[in-house]
This record gives C-alpha cells, structure tokens and sequence, in this order.
C-alpha cells in the first residue's frame, strides 16, 4: 500500500479544466507495481469554495456535490487503480478547515457522505476512509478540536454510516499512546 495526497486545488484549478499531470505519472506507476493506492483529496480550489470565507486557508467546498463530482472524476481516469480514498485530513483543524460554518462535524460528515455516495457508485469495492484528525489535545472549537471530541462528534452526526474505515494520525511524542 501506499497513499498519495492528491491536492484538489491543483488538479482542478478551474471548474471541469482537470490537471492530471502528478496522478499521471504516479498511479499507472504504482499499478504497474502491483501497488494499492490509497489517495487522500485534500483543498477545495478557489473556486469551489464558500463566498466570503479566507481563502489564503485550506477548506471544504460550498457544495459537498463538487468535491463528490471531483473524486468520481479522479476513480474513473484510474479504473481499477485506486483502491481506497481518504475524505479531506485533519479537518479539525483551521488551517485544514476553514469554512465560514467554522470546525464542524456535522459539515465534514456531510461531505463524507456525498464523497461516500460517488465513491460506492464508481466501484464499490473501493474502501472509504474518513480524512484522519490530528491529535491536538485541545479543544478551543475555533482553531481546533481535540480528535477524540471530534471523533465523538462525527460518530454523532452519521460517520459510521459513511465511511467503510476511520482514518487516524498517530504522531509520536505529540500524544502518548495510553492518553
């Protein structure tokens, strides 16, 4: 297994005009060698993104349907080569999530759930996992939520219903395991 990043922003930076340059030439390469790619789609481009939100930070689209539209584009170009698809990372964070509904769960399981939906029409067989938290240990609701208190947060507002794996960072030294 291996897992790419694939930075929604650059591979469609205007509404339907794809750049598959970096996919390009990594998923055909790891098909080749026999390689189980799990790609993660991270970062909304501008144009996707809310009115009036801070652009000059990473955030979810205004409508969940886009990013759903980008990840079914994205499984067809490699049919058969993808094999898992982490929705977003470390939404928990503002820098990762900056939206003008702010850090929400609910607003994260919503777009997991349409990206869910695209992924299971394309190929079922592909596993969904949802975008890994950081593990911050604190919980101010503006620039961060602990990940066990968004965990709790997403289970409640429908995550198991939406993703097929949880997706987790375990960065060492940060948070010690029996925390």
């Amino acid at each position: 297994w291996t897992k790419m990043q694939v930075r929604w922003e650059n591979m469609e930076p205007e509404d339907d005009a794809f750049d598959w340059y970096e996919t390009d030439l990594y998923i055909p390469a790891m098909a080749e060698k026999g390689v189980q790619v799990l790609v993660s789609g991270v970062t909304a481009p501008e144009w996707a993104r809310e009115a009036g939100v801070d652009t000059s930070q990473h955030g979810p689209p205004a409508d969940p349907a886009e990013y759903a539209e980008f990840i079914s584009e994205l499984l067809q170009r490699y049919p058969g080569q993808i094999h898992a698809v982490e929705v977003w990372n470390e939404q928990n964070l503002d820098r990762e999530w900056t939206s003008v509904g702010g850090l929400s769960a609910a607003n994260y399981v919503t777009l997991l759930g349409a990206a869910y939906n695209a992924v299971k029409a394309v190929d079922p067989g592909v596993i969904v996992v949802s975008g890994a938290l950081s593990p911050t240990g604190v919980s101010d609701g503006i620039h961060a939520w602990d990940d066990f208190v968004y965990l709790d947060q997403m289970i409640a507002a429908g995550l198991l219903n939406n993703a097929d794996c949880i997706g987790v960072h375990y960065n060492e030294g940060i948070v010690p395991p029996a925390a």
